[in-house]
């Protein structure tokens, strides 16, 4: 009976056992939770930067869009300032008689 008594252990030494394992598995959720609130952190510095990078492209689209309506105003322009010169040509030039 006691050999018994000294391979069994204490309640005392299994508490110390509990404790200690749930300090070990506290220890792991805090750095799991640490590692967890990185990713986050780093996953949002990602998104404000590719919505830093969408606003720029938008800016450029708008951009290009305003130079392309200028554009077409501008060879709307020159198509009526040709059209009223080629009139303006018709008037003054003899017209090409058929032989």
């Amino acid at each position: 009976m006691a050999d018994e008594l000294t391979t069994k252990p204490t309640i005392e030494t299994v508490l110390e056992r509990i404790i200690a394992f749930e300090n070990r598995l506290t220890s792991r959720f805090d750095q799991f939770e640490t590692q967890v609130t990185n990713r986050f952190n780093s996953v949002d510095e990602r998104f404000a930067n590719v919505d830093e990078r969408f606003d720029r492209i938008d800016n450029e689209i708008d951009r290009v869009a305003s130079v392309a309506h200028s554009t077409k105003a501008e060879m709307l322009t020159l198509r009526a300032d040709f059209i009223e010169l080629r009139a303006q040509l018709r008037e003054v030039l003899p017209v090409p008689q058929a032989s």
